[in-house]
């Protein structure tokens, strides 16, 4: 009986600490069936743009161009994206947390204030109730605006003036409403701001005074309705330009550098591209003959005067003219515009057809290397194809080594030995033979067995208005009446 006394009180504990726990346990799965019997209720997400404010006035406001960014938290998920807003009616949905705004300013005003909300989206398509705001204050930049530094006008410019200009706007190009340009600081004419090379032309070449001026842009074929007054023709000029922005502000004032525009004062062009005595042969034999003409030398200064822009500004000078003489060899030159390298007949190709599609007449006398290439010549010039024989080897000696066969035209002939001359081939159905060169193939015994054609022609109207020679005139003054006799035939009366 003593023994079952002492197990009583462990027994009575025993039960009690089972009971507990089935209490406990009990008490666990009721609170589980009362959670799952219960709706979670999603909390919406909360949205911060990192800057609280942006307390600027005056010319210290932001220009148009902002960038900004923001962040969201969401207290029981997680923030998927966000929608950016300027009148909380319309929204735009973005995943970043960042952006570069470029605000607009209505015309006509230099500052406003933007109204910017941006709110956040949840895991469960739960938007911030209350989207954060930030009033952005911005104002209107000015414009500005510069004459191309690559295609500058050299300090003389035959009858025509090529240019361009460059702009720029931080509020955006496309807020430059107007390009403005004025002639010698009279009055500022309106320009075409969708193309930025121009050329200027006088509407009376001939004058020696200030005088209305054609815009051709880019190279197109007809100017711009509108004449420019202020150009001063044989005297010094200077451009100047300006752009105007959608808020009606104003660039500063760029100039060009100033230039001496070069009129004209005959019907007659002669543009020369070759060093040595050519200059003085050809003076003496045109002016032998009463042949008076305008010249434009593309070697002096070291080719200042060359055109940049070839097929506008040199279209334009031939435009001006009924007759040329254009003489130049295969020297390769390069365009410090284009930074393209090519002869000076290569450059000026597209601007010849041009000329002659119109009824221009030209006499070219110059010569190529034998690998030259000369598709782009054919149409220009009454040519087909150089000789199949390296022609370096063909010469002339003195005596009577051009020869024609033509009524009233001269043989011509050379006092000196001139290597490689320029012979070559023809298409007969389009032109015809001028004159044959007595080369020979290096040495004067030895027969040249090549095509000896030196100089051929086009005819309009039963008249040659397209002359070319294959080789320099100037070499031909052995006798120099018989090279003036030539210039008279081509000059007096074929291209009259």
């Amino acid at each position: 009986m003593g023994a079952n006394h002492g197990l009583r009180p462990i027994f009575i504990m025993k039960n009690i600490f089972k009971y507990i726990i089935i209490v406990l346990i009990f008490s666990a799965l009721s609170a589980c069936k009362k959670d799952e019997g219960e709706i979670k209720v999603n909390q919406a997400p909360n949205t911060q743009i990192s800057v609280e404010a942006i307390n600027l006035s005056g010319d210290r406001r932001l220009n148009t161009i902002v960038h900004l960014t923001w962040y969201g938290s969401d207290p029981d998920g997680y923030v998927v994206g966000y929608e950016i807003s300027y009148d909380q009616v319309n929204w735009t949905y973005t995943t970043k947390q960042d952006s570069t705004f470029k605000f607009s300013i209505n015309s006509g005003s230099d500052t406003t204030d933007i109204d910017l909300y941006v709110r956040a989206i949840d895991n469960e398509n739960q938007r911030d109730p209350s989207p954060d705001y930030l009033k952005v204050p911005i104002k209107n930049t000015a414009p500005s605006i510069s004459f191309d530094a690559k295609l500058t006008i050299a300090d003389t410019a035959f009858l025509v003036a090529t240019t361009a200009w460059s702009a720029q706007d931080i509020d955006g190009i496309e807020t430059i409403t107007k390009v403005m340009l004025s002639i010698n600081g009279k009055t500022w004419y309106e320009l075409n701001k969708s193309k930025k090379t121009f050329s200027i032309l006088p509407s009376d070449p001939i004058t020696s005074d200030t005088t209305s001026s054609y815009i051709y842009y880019d190279s197109d074929k007809n100017p711009s309705s509108q004449l420019i007054e202020g150009l001063v023709v044989n005297d010094t000029n200077r451009l100047y330009i300006k752009a105007i922005d959608q808020a009606g502000t104003e660039s500063k004032i760029d100039s060009s550098n100033t230039f001496y525009l070069k009129g004209k004062k005959n019907d007659i062009l002669v543009v020369g591209g070759v060093t040595g005595n050519s200059k003085s042969v050809y003076t003496n034999s045109l002016t032998n003959v009463g042949v008076q003409y305008d010249f434009l030398d593309l070697l002096a200064n070291n080719g200042l005067y060359q055109p940049k822009v070839w097929n506008i500004t040199f279209r334009l000078q031939l435009e001006q003219y009924d007759k040329l003489f254009f003489y130049s060899d295969e020297t390769i030159f390069k365009n410090p515009y284009t930074n393209l390298s090519a002869m000076l007949l290569e450059f000026s190709a597209a601007s010849l057809q041009n000329y002659a599609n119109d009824g221009g007449k030209y006499l070219i006398s110059t010569k190529f290397n034998h690998n030259q290439t000369i598709d782009v010549f054919v149409g220009v010039l009454p040519i087909a194809s150089v000789s199949t024989k390296n022609y370096g080897s063909a010469r002339l000696y003195s005596g009577d080594s051009i020869v024609t066969t033509l009524p009233n035209y001269p043989n011509l002939s050379t006092n000196t030995t001139i290597s490689g001359v320029g012979v070559y081939n023809i298409d007969s159905a389009d032109t015809e033979v001028l004159y044959t060169a007595n080369v020979v193939d290096g040495r004067p015994t030895k027969p040249w067995n090549d095509t000896k054609i030196i100089a051929s022609g086009r005819r309009v109207g039963g008249k040659l208005n397209q002359i070319y020679f294959g080789m320099q005139l100037w070499q031909l003054y052995d006798k120099p009446e018989r090279l003036e006799a030539l210039f008279n035939q081509i000059f007096n009366v074929e291209f009259n």
